[in-house]
């Protein structure tokens, strides 16, 4: 008979964190324990990878027979063919004893029996399996000794019973499984980006920076915490930043607005002001991230920084034009240009014209320009 504790039990452990890999190794072990088994395992297969053993539990955990067998047998596996047969006939999610699968001792003649599960002294199993397709596979395998001797009936009967659940499980795992990547991926993005990045509320409260915000709060240059709201050095500066936020967040602010969006803001250094872009952010992002807008600051004393490669990937500069371009980025003129680079002004006039050439442009001032939206990236410091 099943037994209603030990059923509970699993569920409480399954449900409580589906990301956590050692839950799944817990749940596995407890699994093992309920149903008098060594050891079991979680198998899965995606079309992003081969199938391979993702948690253990028993004797398996932190086994080297795991090791092996995602190293050498998981393609290999005969009872994933014996599945993908069963699936003519009938839908296979369900529970199989090892001889359901292959039969007359058909687990015996194997590889992964001889050199795997025999030095390891398994010889029963109990395959739950959860899925099946062509671009999935989900299964739990519990192993039992020959002593042990094959799955009883009650067991059996509670592998049947978790089907739905582990399903249930997986299916969050894996959805929370690609939110915590998206999530991810739009943290790397934002921190390679060196425009200082604020997600606030119209309060001020950072909801999440980049790093470049990270490190430009901490020099103290121009903003300062409190209580985890972002405000100015002074009080001319933390009320302009607080009215910006306010009405940027009010629900009636459009971006056609004629209110300016923009303000500059003092820094203690005394260099020249800092630059903030605020807009707001779309209803729905608003209710996903608890905030209201996106905070851009950038720094007037901060130099533009194009890598030399960039420079020549995407308009083919020699690098004494690289040169060149990046003392235009400076300020400098052709003059002071050709004083710094030891040449006559008519040379650099000459590289000047050949890099209006390559990039289609018709003046300096026009080319300057488009360098300047080019994509930034961080200045690189030894």
């Amino acid at each position: 008979m099943v037994s209603l504790s030990a059923f509970s039990e699993l569920l409480r452990v399954l449900y409580s964190a589906p990301l956590q890999q050692e839950q799944w190794q817990r749940f596995l072990t407890l699994l093992s324990e309920h149903t008098g088994s060594g050891g079991g395992a979680f198998l899965s297969a995606d079309t992003r990878s081969g199938l391979a053993v993702l948690a253990s539990g028993g004797v398996l955990q932190a086994s080297p027979t795991v090791s092996a067998y995602n190293a050498k047998y998981a393609q290999s596996d005969p009872f994933r063919a014996a599945l993908i047969r069963a699936c003519r006939t009938r839908n296979p999610v369900g529970v199989y004893a090892e001889d359901e699968l292959l039969p007359n001792d058909g687990l015996l003649q194997t590889v992964l029996y001889r050199e795997l599960l025999a030095l390891v002294n398994l010889r029963y199993a109990a395959i739950t399996i959860l899925a099946i397709t062509v671009r999935r596979l989900d299964a739990i395998s519990l192993w039992r000794t020959p002593d042990e001797g094959p799955m009883t009936a009650d067991s059996r009967r509670l592998l049947e019973l978790l089907i739905p659940h582990v399903q249930t499980a997986l299916e969050v795992r894996r959805a929370l499984g690609a939110t915590e990547q998206r999530l991810a991926n739009a943290e790397a993005m934002a921190n390679a980006n060196p425009t200082a990045t604020f997600v606030l509320t119209g309060q001020g409260r950072i909801e999440h920076w980049n790093t470049a915000a990270e490190s430009l709060v901490r020099s103290g240059d121009g903003f300062s915490l409190t209580n985890g709201r972002l405000i100015g050095c002074d009080g001319q500066s933390s009320a302009a930043l607080a009215q910006l936020l306010l009405s940027v967040a009010s629900p009636t602010f459009s971006l056609s607005q004629a209110e300016p969006r923009c303000i500059s803001v003092q820094r203690a250094s005394g260099k020249r002001p800092f630059q903030l872009i605020a807009t707001p952010l779309p209803e729905t992002h608003r209710q996903r991230s608890k905030a209201d807008l996106l905070l851009l600051v950038t720094d007037p004393e901060k130099p533009s920084n194009f890598p030399d490669d960039m420079l020549h990937a995407l308009y083919d500069l020699t690098p004494t034009e690289t040169e060149v371009a990046n003392g235009l980025l400076m300020g400098y003129s052709p003059q002071e240009i050709a004083c710094l680079r030891r040449v006559s002004t008519g040379t650099v006039r000459q590289q000047v014209k050949s890099m209006l050439s390559k990039t289609g442009t018709n003046r300096q001032c026009d080319m300057v320009r488009l360098f300047m939206t080019l994509p930034q990236v961080p200045v690189q410091t030894a």
